[in-house]
């Protein structure tokens, strides 16, 4: 079910939400891109984004990403999300970088349970993928997790060392056994430990959808070695 923003408090437009959502848990699903010099951010101790009724009123922890663009790059890390209430998603506010860019991209891949729950939270069924890269010799199944529901799904994959091309170019990766009804745009994270930058880790732009993975524009030399790269979303199924 997508939704759309009532407002927020750090001066980004309408924001467009794809969700699922039960007594037990949401999944959102979104990517908005905001000015970090507006006052409003400025001004903001938290990110707040007011949305129409939820199904939980208050939430545990979870995480999403922050990226920006620079030195024709992109780098990034993660952040916390929370709901505060039942009209409201709060994203941790850094501003690590105000030096290095205007506008910050959020993506909230993210799974929201509620908080004081009891017991064992059930992820779903285990689904083994099955991974062909078209592109590439990189393995994206180092290490490989999915669980599949009715209505949304969990992937991670990772990679060890990383292979690219001498001009940018695609990486397409087919995921067999993955929800063909998921259409999603998320980061792909570098673990630059050998890198002299300051800010934050390297990503990737990349897209999930009818079960292929696409990580875009890879320069040359992306990743290095030895480094983990890796993908992890909370995904919403868009079943008819």
């Amino acid at each position: 079910m997508k939704i759309i923003s009532t407002g927020n408090n750090f001066g980004a437009g309408a924001v467009e939400l794809n969700t699922f959502q039960n007594e037990k848990l949401v999944v959102l699903n979104s990517k908005f891109t905001f000015s970090n010099k507006s006052e409003a951010y400025q001004t903001a101790s938290v990110l707040e984004l007011y949305v129409p009724e939820l199904s939980i009123p208050k939430s545990g922890i979870s995480g999403a990403y922050i990226m920006f663009s620079a030195e024709d790059k992109f780098f990034g890390t993660t952040v916390k999300t929370w709901i505060k209430n039942s009209k409201t998603v709060c994203i941790e506010k850094l501003d690590l970088w105000p030096e290095q860019t205007d506008e910050y991209t959020i993506y909230l891949l993210s799974l929201y349970v509620p908080k004081g729950q009891r017991g064992v939270f059930e992820v779903g069924t285990e689904v083994n993928l099955t991974l062909n890269n078209t592109t590439s010799t990189n393995n994206y199944g180092y290490y490989k997790t999915c669980f599949v529901e009715d209505g949304w799904c969990l992937i991670g994959l990772m990679t060890g060392s990383y292979n690219t091309q001498s001009k940018p170019s695609d990486d397409i990766v087919e995921l067999g056994g993955f929800p063909t009804d998921v259409d999603i745009e998320l980061p792909f994270v570098a673990d630059n430990i050998n890198s002299i930058q300051t800010y934050g880790v390297d990503m990737l732009q990349a897209t999930i959808k009818d079960a292929v993975l696409t990580v875009k524009n890879i320069p040359w030399g992306w990743g290095g070695y030895p480094k983990d790269n890796f993908l992890y979303a909370a995904c919403v199924r868009n079943k008819e």
